[in-house]
């Protein structure tokens, strides 16, 4: 065989090959424009507010923006960056329901000071970021409750703070 023919015989390989493969598309920045706008809504407000200060209304935009973009994730990196928005919505309101949560039988004298008493429906919350618990047995009953420091709400909002920042580099660079 000839040198030429080889050659000949590669290229039409590397041709037969590359046809059949589609690129990536692209990340549609503009698709996300809405979730980024909230999300920066959202860091601004844990800036200067506090930790209980994020308002409802950036969360719900956040969630609508996320539930409006599903099935319209075209590529990977789309996708991901979805799968970031929606943990960002499920951080953000485990978060604010600790807030709600934390005055939540503390007109009792049995929860400590600087503790949120942990209610069946923040025991997902507690496992989900593994939030450090503290047992406790109420004298009068004999029965045994568990509380958690208000600091675990800092600890989702940091994680959040960290999420938001991911994003942004996975807006930047993609």
């Amino acid at each position: 065989m000839t040198l030429v023919r080889i050659f000949n015989i590669v290229i039409a390989g590397l041709l037969l090959v590359t046809a059949g493969c589609d690129p990536e598309p692209s990340l549609d920045k503009a698709k996300f424009a809405e979730l980024r706008s909230a999300s920066q809504d959202l860091m601004a407000a844990l800036r200067s507010g506090g930790q209980c200060a994020a308002p409802a209304a950036v969360v719900d935009r956040l969630a609508a923006g996320a539930t409006a973009l599903q099935g319209k994730a075209v590529s990977k990196a789309e996708r991901d960056l979805l799968f970031a928005y929606e943990g960002l919505v499920v951080m953000s309101r485990d978060a604010l329901h600790l807030c709600r949560s934390r005055g939540h039988l503390t007109s009792f004298q049995f929860v400590p000071k600087g503790r949120i008493y942990v209610s069946q429906d923040l025991d997902a919350v507690v496992e989900r970021y593994d939030l450090a618990t503290e047992s406790h047995v109420y004298k009068a009953t004999g029965a045994r409750w568990r509380s958690i420091s208000t600091d675990s709400m800092e600890v989702i909002w940091k994680k959040a703070e960290a999420l938001i920042k991911n994003i942004e580099v996975m807006l930047t660079y993609s």
